[in-house]
């Protein structure tokens, strides 16, 4: 490895901090040869709609409130967003893959942020001299998310802890590439992730709980990568649908909707 390779190594292995949930590929849909290893430092967003959105302006109005005491319904109302928020990962992050060629068209990427571990493996399959397409399966665990500024009015008044989040996804990718300076890809995926997190709501006069819940996404992304040769930006977009509900505090609360999740940062190959 020259000099200048390894400098760029260096530069994208130090660039990571903390991680929102685990939705994006951000790479081509092309293999990696045998020995060839691949580094990204990648930053994610997170959106959840109506999962999240459809509660979050009643809890703010309750939490600005709550000094002078709620309302069952404004009680109600802050514990279905603070469930909605813990179990539906919405934040801003990043995080770092690391990923290896490891021979006979598979490859095998290791995923590591602020509390997000995950593994998957790709096996391609060359369609011509400019088109791939590769099938791939990852597994993740996720301690916890960085939620965005909104969730501050919720969390205040109702305390999150110990979320844990398991994901399973199986996912299909294709794509062409041109020469050494362009990438795209685009593909669909599914996912299943049982998760659980702690609620304490005595601040508002309720209890604390431990729920658990399972939610499923199933959706597409598309991608692209622009640089030259070895160093490229890279850029993504995923929206899933997703399917699930949580009892907590004896209430039902509905936390399908959809995940929009761009996805921006570099890429290195050597």
């Amino acid at each position: 490895m020259t000099q200048a390779r390894l400098v760029a190594v260096l530069a994208l292995a130090t660039a990571g901090g903390a991680c929102a949930m685990n939705v994006s590929e951000t790479r081509p849909a092309k293999v990696l040869r045998g020995g060839e290893i691949q580094l990204a430092e990648m930053n994610d967003i997170v959106i959840p709609t109506r999962a999240v959105g459809g509660l979050i302006d009643g809890a703010r109005d309750a939490a600005n409130s709550a000094d002078d005491g709620l309302t069952p319904e404004e009680r109600r109302t802050l514990i279905g967003a603070a469930s909605a928020i813990s179990l539906t990962g919405p934040g801003y992050g990043a995080h770092i893959d690391m990923a290896a060629g490891l021979g006979y068209r598979f490859d095998l990427q290791a995923r590591l942020g602020n509390g997000i571990y995950a593994l998957s493996l790709r096996r391609g399959f060359p369609l011509s001299e400019k088109w791939n397409l590769a099938l791939g399966a990852r597994g993740a665990y996720n301690s916890g998310a960085t939620f965005v500024e909104y969730a501050d009015y919720v969390t205040e008044w109702v305390k999150l802890s110990e979320t844990r989040r398991f994901d399973g996804q199986l996912f299909v990718q294709a794509g062409p590439e041109w020469g050494e300076w362009a990438r795209l890809w685009f593909g669909a995926k599914g996912m299943v992730s049982p998760l659980r997190t702690d609620i304490d709501a005595t601040r508002i006069g309720g209890t604390q709980e431990r729920i658990e819940a399972t939610i499923y996404h199933a959706g597409g992304f598309v991608g692209a990568a622009i640089g030259y040769r070895w160093i490229f930006f890279v850029v993504e977009l995923n929206v899933l649908a997703s399917y699930g509900h949580v009892r907590a505090f004896g209430e039902d609360y509905d936390l399908s909707g959809y995940v929009i999740a761009p996805s921006y940062g570099f890429m290195g190959t050597f």
